[in-house]
């Protein structure tokens, strides 16, 4: 007797999370991985609150976290901000952290070229930031692309105290054949923290961090495209 079909599950799927630390009321939303999902959001943004820290410590804190994941596209958007009102003793600070992540699996195909022939395929490991700092700030966004066996993992960072790291957005090239199946996945990992004091004395900050990470694909060889699970056209990210 045949054994009954199973429908196979999904390759493809999405994450996002969003985390706020460090104030009354922070906390956390996880979203997924939804597998056969091709868009996911989190979002975590307690209210402002001027707070006692050890009853005596006055202290106004605020954060919000927000994660959007697409297939190829991520993009996210972390504040923090942490200012003394009446206060000799102080905990670390406030932050908001963000990851994002999605899967898929992409065929090498062609209607010229035999199996198996040598093709190269060029990706691009997109990371752009849009961020504003005062006072005690510290910023970073870190995006990472693999396509197979090939990666790029361009990274952000800025604070008070040190000087900018820009973004980049380098290549992903990929060596591969007609007819192979290639997983592609994307993360990005956003966070920013703002000190209620540093020795000097200093006193408060904010951050604030808009970023994105992008996959789109830039070329193939001639004769080649690809056919993904999920259906989602990479080169329309360009």
């Amino acid at each position: 007797m045949a054994a009954p079909a199973h429908a196979q599950s999904p390759n493809y799927s999405v994450t996002a999370h969003a985390v706020t630390g460090g104030m009354p009321g922070a906390g956390a939303s996880y979203v997924g991985p939804l597998a056969g999902q091709t868009s996911a959001d989190a979002q975590h943004d307690p209210a402002a609150v001027t707070w006692a820290y050890y009853y005596t410590q006055i202290l106004f804190a605020d954060a919000g976290a927000y994660a959007w994941t697409d297939l190829g596209s991520l993009t996210s958007h972390v504040d923090a901000d942490a200012q003394r009102v009446d206060a000799t003793s102080f905990p670390s600070g406030v932050s908001a952290s963000t990851t994002n992540r999605f899967q898929d699996r992409i065929t090498v195909v062609s209607d010229t070229l035999p199996k198996n022939t040598p093709v190269t395929l060029t990706f691009r490991a997109a990371l752009s930031v849009e961020a504003t700092g005062s006072g005690l700030f510290d910023g970073r966004a870190s995006c990472t692309v693999q396509i197979g066996a090939s990666s790029a993992s361009p990274k952000w960072s800025d604070a008070w105290n040190k000087a900018e790291v820009a973004a980049s957005s380098p290549l992903v090239v990929v060596k591969t054949t007609v007819g192979a199946t290639l997983w592609i996945s994307g993360r990005l990992d956003t966070s920013a923290h703002a000190s209620f004091m540093a020795p000097g004395p200093l006193y408060g900050g904010a951050m604030q961090i808009d970023a994105t990470c992008e996959t789109p694909l830039l070329e193939t060889t001639p004769g080649v495209y690809l056919v993904t699970e999920s259906g989602f056209d990479y080169a329309s990210l360009q």
